[in-house]
């Protein structure tokens, strides 16, 4: 018997998309920028955990199913 196929839309694949992107910068802005530490590390701890912050929660209510 075959699974029904679970249909997302383009909202929620846009919300998993920026949840994505802000682990990405989480992690590239502050593992590799202090790690090599060409810029201010205030710089980039305040500016990748707003930009972070900001994809995560942007996602978080894109990606939420409305039933």
């Amino acid at each position: 018997m075959k699974r029904p196929r679970k249909h997302t839309s383009i909202k929620q694949d846009a919300g998993k998309l920026l949840l994505d992107l802000g682990k990405l910068i989480f992690g590239g802005i502050f593992i590799g920028g202090i790690l090599r530490g060409d810029f201010s590390h205030h710089i980039l701890i305040i500016g990748g955990f707003m930009v972070a912050i900001t994809f995560c929660l942007v996602g978080l209510f894109l990606g939420t199913r409305e039933s």
